[in-house]
C-alpha cells in the first residue's frame, strides 16, 4: 500500500512539475508498480485493451488528420467570410463550430484545431482574440456532451452499463441534453465575453 501511495504522489508531483512529458511519467509509474509487484503484467497492460483507450487513440489520429490535410485552414477562411467583421457573429460561429467538432474529437484536439483559426480570424477582423478563446475552451467541453465519443466519461459510463448487464448507450443518447447545455452556454457566455 505504501509503494502505491508513494508512486501516485510522485506521479502527481511530476505531472504538476511538467519537466517530463505526461505520457513518459505515466508509463514510468506503471513500470514502477509492475516491477515492485503491486501490479501483475496482465493487470498493468489490461487498460491498453479497453475500447475507451482505443477510441481515444483513434480520436487523436482524426484530429491530426484534420490539421495535416488543411481542412482546419479552410474552415478558418470560411468562418471569416461568414463573420463579415461582426464580433457577435464570430462568437456564435466559434461556439457552434467548436461544439460540433467537439462532439467527434477530444476536447484537447478540438481546442488545438480551432485556436489557430480563431486567432487568425480575430486578427483579420480586427478584434481581440482573447474574447473568443475562453468561449472556445468552453464550447469544446460542451460539444463533448453531444455524442458518445465526445468525451471519455461518456464512453466509460456506457461501458460500465454494459458490464452491469444493461443496454449500452446509443451514439446520440446525450444529444438532447447536450443541445440544451450548449444553448445555455451561449446565452451565458455572450455577455460575459464582452464584460470580462
Amino acid at each position: 500500500m505504501a509503494i502505491t501511495i508513494i508512486t501516485l504522489t510522485l506521479t502527481v508531483a511530476m505531472f504538476i512539475w511538467g519537466k517530463w512529458r505526461s505520457d513518459v511519467t505515466a508509463v514510468a509509474a506503471l513500470c514502477v508498480l509492475m516491477l515492485t509487484g503491486v501490479l501483475s503484467p496482465s493487470e498493468a497492460l489490461a487498460g491498453f485493451a479497453s475500447p475507451v483507450v482505443i477510441m481515444m487513440v483513434g480520436l487523436f489520429v482524426v484530429g491530426g488528420a484534420l490539421l495535416q490535410t488543411g481542412l482546419a485552414r479552410e474552415g478558418g477562411n470560411r468562418m471569416m467570410s461568414f463573420a463579415k467583421g461582426s464580433e457577435r457573429r464570430a462568437f456564435l460561429l466559434v461556439m457552434l463550430s467548436t461544439s460540433f467538432i467537439g462532439a467527434f474529437v477530444s476536447n484537447t484536439g478540438t481546442v488545438a484545431l480551432m485556436m489557430p483559426i480563431v486567432v487568425s480570424m480575430s486578427a483579420q477582423a480586427g478584434f481581440s482574440s482573447s474574447r473568443l478563446l475562453m468561449p472556445l475552451a468552453f464550447a469544446s467541453s460542451l460539444g463533448g456532451m453531444l455524442t458518445l465519443i465526445g468525451t471519455p466519461p461518456n464512453l466509460v459510463v456506457s461501458e460500465a452499463l454494459e458490464k452491469a448487464g444493461y443496454q449500452p448507450l446509443g451514439f446520440f443518447a446525450f444529444l438532447p441534453v447536450g443541445l440544451i447545455v450548449i444553448a445555455l452556454g451561449i446565452i451565458m457566455l455572450l455577455p460575459m465575453s464582452k464584460q470580462l
